[in-house]
């Protein structure tokens, strides 16, 4: 909660003049980051029980909610400085990519956890 906090004040300093809504971006950011984590640990969860196509929906559902809030900000902001853009989507990327490898670190984990449960 505390990057939710860093995020929405980012977007009330430096975005809200170029027509971001800050009470706007917060609910969606708000809301996308509870979706992104459960959704992301049902990902792992229905990969470690070989359940591709639940993996897949829930991982789809992790996609769409960790990208909701830039897309928010991409598609309400009004002549957004290049900077705004560089910045968003170097976050999006290596934010990503963290994501991914510690998603990938529990898949790895809770498989292992499985077998030795099994």
């Amino acid at each position: 909660m505390l990057w939710c906090a860093i995020r929405i004040g980012a977007v009330s300093v430096w975005l809200s003049k170029y027509g971001v809504n800050t009470s706007v971006f917060a609910v969606v950011e708000i809301v996308s980051s509870v979706i992104y984590g459960v959704a992301s640990a049902k990902t792992v969860l229905a990969l470690v029980d070989k359940r591709r196509r639940v993996a897949l929906l829930w991982g789809s559902a992790s996609a769409i909610s960790y990208l909701a809030p830039d897309v928010y900000v991409f598609s309400t902001g009004q002549s957004l400085p290049m900077l705004s853009y560089v910045v968003i989507i170097t976050l999006i990327v290596v934010l990503g990519s963290v994501g991914i490898v510690d998603a990938r670190r529990r898949y790895v984990q809770y498989s292992k956890d499985k077998i030795t449960r099994d």
